[in-house]
């Protein structure tokens, strides 16, 4: 059985947990789906590769067309393929480790300014102690934290170089107008959030 499904318009991380949800059905062979943007692209992306579904993807201009078969054999482009690759490690969700979840930009509750300087000597020492997470993962105000001229993005990004994935949430990127200024590759939504958090050995939120 085959089924299509409309995606356009639709908040993070509605999309990916709507398409899921087809997939789940193991009657439903293939399924056919249109988004409008490229982080939906590589969402859907980062689900088939959970699922163990094959994935195409087609630019139809105003939006994408994807198409996710069981059993079936990936037709995408060589960007598209790097971009699954590379968000491969994010769906990895049978391996195990410690996660940062980062829901403001502040350590703690105390002096604004102070709170901001403390959450980045915490991270600095986190970093040289040789203590790598499995992820860090921003949601609400702690997606600030992506902002180019922040002085926790160093260190973050020193993070990333180790290995360890650094995901900010789309949904809050978008709402404090930092979508735009955030690589693609870091954007991520509340579904693949959760599943880090639930998968996680220890979860540490500062």
């Amino acid at each position: 059985m085959e089924k299509q499904i409309d995606l356009r318009g639709l908040v993070c991380p509605e999309p990916v947990i709507r398409t899921k949800k087809l997939l789940d059905d193991k009657s439903i062979i293939k399924v056919e789906a249109l988004v409008e943007s490229e982080v939906n692209v590589k969402n859907l992306a980062r689900l088939a590769r959970s699922q163990n579904v094959s994935m195409s993807c087609a630019n139809e201009g105003e939006y994408y067309r994807i198409v996710l078969t069981r059993g079936g054999t990936s037709q995408l482009s060589i960007e598209e393929e790097e971009a699954i690759r590379d968000a491969q490690r994010e769906t990895n969700r049978h391996k195990v480790g410690t996660v940062v979840f980062l829901a403001k930009d502040t350590f703690g509750e105390g002096d604004p300014d102070f709170s901001r300087s403390l959450l980045n000597v915490f991270l600095q020492t986190l970093f040289d102690s040789g203590h790598k997470p499995r992820a860090i993962l921003l949601a609400n105000s702690g997606v600030k934290l992506m902002e180019p001229d922040s002085p926790v993005l160093p260190v973050l990004n020193d993070f990333r170089e180790s290995g360890c994935e650094v995901m900010a949430c789309g949904l809050c990127l978008d709402y404090y107008g930092l979508k735009e200024r955030t690589p693609s590759d870091q954007i991520t939504n509340m579904f693949t959030i959760c599943e880090y958090l639930m998968t996680a050995d220890k979860v540490i939120t500062p």
